[in-house]
């Protein structure tokens, strides 16, 4: 995922014209209430445990996280889950993992393999966003064209590819914001990442 700001920048430009990645979004000041805000974290936990009951922790811990900012009754919760807490799991996960990444156990064939199916996958997944993100803009009127680099953010390194995509924006046409846009597509990627994760955790030991 650090290497997302190196891959994602020449496939975008290789498969988008300039005009295509100037394209403006649309800026919706819709309000959202406080009820959709708390509900959208639960409907969101239960859907994806009836589709991927694997994948049920991960989501649910990604959406508590909202549900507690949401709320309104947990604010140093919430803080602290932002700031501290997450800097000492960052730590204790960094310190576990780095102990057992022994120079025999890592420095191998197969993960050298395993780094680069994990590169060639962010390749595919980025072109294939923009792709598809072209084949909606024909069925579209011109006015109503999407930013086909928003395609590439429908991937699981959030929200750093959101960061690279609105810099590339800004980088053709500073007034183009397209954070917000950009933002929600990789989020609804992370999402999607993880549910298909819990699918395909399901169904492998099926075909074994």
């Amino acid at each position: 995922m650090a290497l997302v700001p190196i891959i994602q920048p020449p496939v975008i430009r290789a498969l988008t014209t300039r005009h295509e990645r100037m394209i403006h979004m649309p800026v919706h000041g819709k309000k959202v209430s406080k009820t959709a805000l708390i509900l959208f974290p639960i409907v969101v936990t239960l859907c994806a445990a009836m589709v991927a009951p694997s994948s049920t922790a991960l989501i649910g811990f990604l959406m508590f996280g909202n549900l507690i900012r949401e709320c309104g009754v947990l604010n140093k919760l919430s803080l602290a889950a932002q700031n501290e807490l997450a800097s000492l799991v960052t730590i204790l996960l960094g310190i576990s993992i780095s102990s057992t990444m022994a120079a025999e156990r890592f420095v191998r064939l197969d993960t050298l393999m395993i780094i680069g199916l994990g590169l060639l996958a962010f390749i595919f997944d980025t072109a294939g966003g923009v792709l598809f993100a072209k084949a909606i803009n024909l069925l579209l009127p011109a006015e109503k064209r999407i930013n086909p680099m928003l395609g590439a953010c429908g991937i699981s390194a959030f929200p750093m590819s959101a960061r690279v995509i609105h810099g590339m924006g800004q980088k053709e046409d500073p007034t183009n914001y397209l954070l917000m846009p950009a933002v929600s597509a990789n989020a609804s990627g992370q999402i999607g990442s993880v549910v298909a994760g819990g699918l395909l955790l399901s169904l492998v030991p099926l075909f074994l």
